[in-house]
């Protein structure tokens, strides 16, 4: 004989769960949410911290100002992984700026849920001539956005040694004159 347990829904502000009576345990039913600009609305927004929430990852807004040096490094970054992970390729420097400009163009502009960047970075990448490389628009716009997270101090999963010591190197790589 199956047990059937009762459901009761509780709502939250822009989120729907169910509660089981036969358990406490909340598990979500359906995400509404209203449509808005992937600019988080909060008092988080005033100290420019970046966070995580049930709605998603947030990066922290840049300003101007930090804009020619943050398309250099996370271009760089994601030159550095394109050539570690495959070869040295000429389209690599290229793909890397290509993706950090459009990322940080869309962080000018306010955006700064980590799912809308990387939508954002993918489908700006879709018409990039991939045939000399071994990736496609969302492994790269993927690795841009496990890149900023490590940097802001997130635990990523799927990462290796090397993903981890990455950034080191490449600062070390600047340091020298090599980049």
């Amino acid at each position: 004989m199956a047990a059937v347990a009762s459901l009761a829904i509780v709502t939250v502000p822009s989120v729907t769960y169910s509660r089981r009576s036969s358990s406490s345990a909340l598990s979500r039913v359906a995400f509404r949410r209203a449509p808005r600009l992937a600019c988080r609305a909060s008092s988080d927004e005033v100290d420019n911290t970046p966070g995580n929430s049930d709605q998603g990852i947030f990066m922290r807004q840049i300003t101007p100002e930090e804009k020619d040096a943050e398309v250099k490094w996370l271009g760089g970054m994601l030159k550095l992984w394109l050539d570690d992970e495959w070869s040295l390729q000429e389209p690599h420097k290229e793909l890397g700026l290509r993706a950090a400009e459009k990322c940080t163009s869309m962080r000018l502009e306010g955006c700064e849920d980590m799912g809308s960047l990387v939508m954002g970075v993918a489908a700006d990448l879709i018409e990039f001539d991939f045939s000399d490389t071994f990736v496609n628009a969302f492994e790269v716009a993927n690795k841009c956005s496990e890149i900023l997270m490590m940097r802001e101090g997130y635990e990523v999963c799927c990462i290796n040694k090397d993903d981890m010591s990455r950034q080191a190197r490449y600062e070390e790589m600047v340091a020298n004159g090599e980049v």
